[in-house]
């Protein structure tokens, strides 16, 4: 009959009961039932074995052989014999002429060990508490060259060969030590108290029942603890009475179960996933990063220490080998630190079949003891978001490497936090923090003159949608709209030594440019301030915005107008064009923008970021719903001037209608309805380009002064052209040069800032959008008539 066992004393909140779990399996497969099985549900550890929880108890009592667990090359190991250790010194001699059959490897190592030290001092190694520093290595060797077969776990656990020197692994302190407990003797003393000739067999078996089952009616011992269970280690008001806040509560069976679940963790075998064999490779064991925890600085931190879990039934052999070989993966190489441990685990870089990782940060908290932290549970599973973060982290690491100012690093710092919270499913909210910090983070960079002459800055070869990750968040479409616009790269621009090939708009608003160098290469530069001439936030958006726009309609490629580096930003081009490409933003956006209704906060915020991350010209998330609601009419008269060529890529759907329209003829303006229907009730094609045509221009533009003016003066000095453009491509204007001028009046419900309009004609509508803009302020007859000296 096969039994499944809940170990609810196992439980792994804490390091200790994960270890412990483990050590179960491991003593029970080996020794009592080959077939036993554990899997996990949740932090519950289930075992799977044809022995009964009586039983298991029992066997543990009577029959369990422990692997031993010896530590010579330690001080405090008992194997010293000058009394400086008592304990472990009498604990070891009990092991030592102890005859039970059980014990046999135990005595065969001890032996062998009697035999190093023997050796030791007869080579001249002694020195300090018992071994010269220097000689520690040596004094392994000769354990690894000694020891039976069966004692080489513990030695690849808690300590690492390297090719000059010894390794600690941090899950087992320094070569098994916590400050000044030695974990092989503490290991005998608990072995000694519930297995060893004076045990008292009914304490023994209530001290494993509450191990393994969780029975509560089970006193601990007030005695060392360890790192393993920070919750039992004792500490200031552990207790009412002080003199024992120096004191744990321990139970023994847990703490010899935790190092027999240790010994999985032995060294060796994962050294072949490493590419240096100089430096020893500790199954999931991880450098440590400073985020994702709440005392994440302010405290020495050994390393760290991740735990997997999985949900079906798995034997001994299955978790030596998953453990052993230890594959953590990320950006094709293996996970260095925390962060990566933990993007790894997030984008399925592990072994098939686990469910999800523990993080343990093992930090000094008390003196020299260190303490395993529990640091958060990771899932493990494939999510998308963790794709977007893959050349970004690259840049990143790059920047890890350098002395960074304060103010830098705290943001570099900020930025990592983020990424964990996403490797750790926090959702959106970690996604759109670290949209912004990293904007915020790229810009800190540009501003720091030691930083940015030792780092290139961030080119992204490949441009993540972010609205796709984002999409129901207003401000970020409009900072969308804005980092995606570009213009073509002209071929000459990248000929010409020194010249600027750069043609978006993260050359006009970051201190970022693209320059061909005397090699004819086109590289990613600082700047020393952006075209604009003013960095971006809540407060200069619109000024920015406004100067960006003003750059394009007056000065673009025009060098004897351009009062500095502007001409080289852009391509020789007729003054007035909007850019070539860009997402376009639902004109309803577009219109809360000018009016002010938007976070601009928000938005300067996920600019900074687009514009460092980078933004594609189009995406495929689904714009927000139309209010269908009548536009402002200074909007919808100037918004088809600047929105941008109709081509056959951006006849597209509007996002307030299901199907692309034409504008309305004469008679379908008078006739009831919104005029998007054929005679026969079909949908009409939206074949006519809605922007006003100048017979004598193909692409006409807006005329070069009114962006500056509208900035400047209002609407009011450019109305009656605005209006006359208008007629003169054709279209009827309902509206009156005063209908527009109140629109700078302060006392009229029309008044708008007519800063904000300038900065929002910069933004890019659809095709759909603009037919919607020009219904709103003129009659479209179905034939424009040709126009001369337009």
């Amino acid at each position: 009959m096969v039994n499944e066992l809940s170990l609810r004393g196992c439980t792994a909140v804490s390091l200790g009961g994960y270890l412990q779990a483990l050590g179960v399996l491991r003593v029970v497969a080996s020794q009592a039932d080959p077939s036993a099985r554990l899997q996990w549900n949740g932090d519950l550890p289930l075992l799977t074995t044809v022995l009964t929880a009586e039983r298991i108890v029992d066997w543990l009592v009577q029959e369990y052989a422990p692997t031993p667990i010896v530590s010579p090359w330690n001080s405090g190991s008992g194997f010293a014999g000058n009394g400086k250790s008592a304990a472990a010194e009498k604990a070891v001699q009990a092991f030592r002429t102890n005859a039970e059959p059980r014990f046999a490897e135990l005595r065969a190592t001890i032996r062998a060990a009697d035999q190093v030290v023997a050796h030791a001092r007869e080579r001249g190694f002694e020195g300090g508490s018992l071994w010269a520093t220097d000689r520690k290595a040596d004094i392994v060797r000769m354990c690894r060259n000694t020891f039976p077969d069966k004692a080489l776990a513990w030695v690849d656990t808690a300590v690492v060969l390297t090719t000059g020197d010894v390794q600690f692994n941090p899950l087992t302190g320094t070569g098994g030590n916590f400050g000044r407990q030695d974990l092989s003797a503490t290991f005998l003393q608990r072995l000694a108290m519930v297995a060893g000739p004076s045990a008292a067999p009914k304490s023994s078996a209530a001290f494993a029942e509450a191990a393994l089952f969780g029975r509560e009616d089970v006193p601990y011992l007030r005695d060392t603890v360890g790192q393993f269970d920070p919750g039992r280690a004792g500490g200031v008001l552990s207790t009412p009475g002080e003199k024992n806040d120096d004191t744990g509560f321990a139970n023994p069976w847990s703490q010899i179960l935790t190092l027999e679940g240790t010994l999985l963790f032995a060294s060796a075998v994962t050294r072949r996933n490493r590419a240096s064999t100089s430096a020893g490779a500790l199954p999931f064991a991880a450098r440590t990063s400073a985020v994702g925890y709440s005392t994440a600085s302010g405290e020495e931190v050994k390393g760290e220490q991740w735990v997997p879990f999985w949900e079906r039934p798995a034997g001994l052999g299955e978790i030596e080998y998953l453990i052993g070989e230890g594959r953590v993966q990320w950006n094709g190489r293996p996970a260095r630190d925390g962060l990566e441990f933990a993007l790894a685990i997030a984008s399925l870089g592990t072994d098939r079949g686990l469910s999800a990782f523990r993080r343990f940060v093992i930090a000094s908290r008390f003196g020299q003891n260190p303490l395993a932290v529990p640091a958060g549970r990771f899932t493990v599973r494939d999510d998308p978001a963790i794709a977007r973060l893959r050349e970004p982290y690259e840049w990143l690491r790059l920047l890890h490497r350098l002395a960074l100012p304060a103010g830098v690093a705290s943001l570099a710092r900020r930025t990592d936090a983020a990424i964990c919270d996403i490797a750790a499913g926090h959702g959106t909210e970690a996604l759109r923090r670290f949209l912004i910090l990293f904007g915020q983070l790229h810009n800190a960079v540009a501003r720091s003159g030691t930083v940015r002459d030792q780092i290139a800055p961030y080119r992204p070869r490949d441009r993540v949608d972010w609205l796709m990750a984002l999409p129901d968040d207003p401000e970020l479409w409009i900072a969308a709209g804005i980092a995606s616009l570009h213009d073509p790269v002209p071929k000459r621009s990248g000929e010409v030594p020194g010249a600027t090939s750069d043609r978006s708009a993260r050359a006009l608003l970051t201190r970022v440019q693209r320059q061909t160098g005397s090699d004819h290469q086109t590289r990613t530069v600082w700047t020393d301030r952006p075209l604009t001439r003013v960095d971006l936030s809540d407060g200069t958006l619109i000024q920015a915005l406004l100067q960006a726009h003003r750059i394009r309609m007056t000065f673009a490629g025009d060098p004897d107008r351009a009062d500095g580096p502007e001409s080289s930003a852009m391509a020789r081009r007729e003054p007035g064009g909007p850019f070539s490409s860009g997402q376009p933003v639902p004109l309803d956006l577009v219109e809360a923008f000018m009016l002010g209704q938007l976070d601009d906060q928000r938005i300067a915020d996920y600019l900074n970021g687009l514009l460092a991350l980078g933004c594609p010209d189009r995406t495929h998330a689904q714009a927000p719903q139309s209010r269908n609601r009548p536009l402002h009419p200074a909007l919808a008269a100037l918004v088809s001037f600047f929105s941008g060529n109709a081509t056959p890529h951006e006849r597209a759907v509007s996002p307030s209608q299901p199907h692309p329209v034409a504008a309305p003829t004469v008679s379908e303006a008078d006739r009831p309805g919104d005029g998007n229907q054929h005679a026969d009730g079909g949908p009409a094609d939206h074949t006519l380009d809605v922007r006003p045509k100048d017979s004598t221009d193909a692409a006409p533009r807006a005329r070069p002064e009114w962006i500056s003016k509208l900035g400047a003066y209002g609407l009011g000095p450019i109305a009656s052209d605005v209006l006359l453009r208008l007629r003169l491509n054709g279209f009827l204007p309902v509206l009156r040069r005063t209908d527009l001028a109140a629109a700078d009046d302060p006392t009229s419900p029309m008044r708008i800032d007519s800063a904000r309009l300038a900065a929002a004609l910069l933004l890019r509508i659809s095709p759909a959008d603009r037919s919607r803009a020009l219904r709103t302020v003129c009659v479209v007859p179905t034939q424009r008539p040709s126009r001369q000296g337009a």
